[in-house]
């Protein structure tokens, strides 16, 4: 099984006492773990909000040399995922469910590519049509 990674899940090696078991699940599907250009979004715009110093020279550091680790994993969203998006949306407000703009993207990129979101934040993306698991629960 393949995975789309959000972002929780990749900040995770850069906070002071990181959850092992989402660093053990990180490591055993390194393989099989894809990201979206929103979440590499995302993470940029955490660290550019940054007070200029160590913290933030290390994170973009480790940023810069995450996106190169997995170049040829990180999905755009192009016109074809913009169409599966816009479908999404029609969807999900017929629905009355939908989702807040950067978790949908993520969602129709996703959706696109076949992958299963993960990601601790389960109920930002608990919609119909929508795979998504939670590492630390699945891990052992």
């Amino acid at each position: 099984m393949s995975w789309l990674v959000d972002t929780d899940l990749l900040s995770e090696r850069t906070k002071p006492r990181p959850d092992v078991k989402v660093l053990k699940w990180l490591e055993e599907n390194s393989a099989d773990i894809y990201t979206s250009s929103h979440v590499i979004g995302e993470l940029q715009a955490g660290i550019s909000l940054l007070a200029e110093g160590a913290r933030k020279r290390a994170l973009q550091a480790w940023l810069n040399r995450l996106i190169e680790a997995m170049e040829g994993r990180i999905l755009n969203f192009n016109s074809t995922v913009a169409t599966v998006w816009g479908r999404q949306e029609a969807e999900f407000s017929k629905k009355g469910c939908l989702m807040p703009m950067p978790d949908s993207f993520i969602a129709a990129t996703a959706r696109r590519h076949n992958l299963t979101i993960a990601t601790r934040n389960v109920g930002d993306y608990a919609r119909p049509g929508l795979k998504v698991m939670h590492p630390t629960e699945s891990a052992d």
